[in-house]
């Protein structure tokens, strides 16, 4: 489901309808987190999203403290981790790509 905004209310019903997965989760822009909902409803619920791409156009310190931030919510499974919606024109280049070598190597 593509469910921009605080989706928060919606999900029960989302889910008594046959929707499990829902993208994007909107962290920058209103703070949702997958966990707390997964949290309520159990492992029926899907996430894709939910990583603030804010910390692109900042430095590796900041992406390390975002990867630190979604492990917990990646263990947790069906979940992929990834900006909602497009990265910024501001990221820089060789954030996204240790963002992505660090993902590569958490494992499950």
């Amino acid at each position: 489901m593509d469910c921009d905004d605080d989706i928060t209310h919606l999900v029960k019903y989302w889910l008594e309808g046959g929707v499990n997965t829902m993208f994007p989760l909107e962290v920058g822009a209103w703070g949702q987190s997958f966990a707390p909902l997964r949290e309520t409803y159990g492992k029926a619920l899907r996430g894709i999203g939910g990583m603030n791409k804010n910390v692109f156009s900042k430095d590796y310190k900041a992406v390390e403290k975002e990867i630190e931030r979604l492990k917990p919510i990646i263990h947790m499974g069906g979940y992929i981790p990834c900006p909602d919606h497009l990265i910024a024109p501001d990221a820089k280049f060789e954030n996204v790509q240790y963002y992505c070598d660090k993902m590569q190597n958490i494992r499950l």
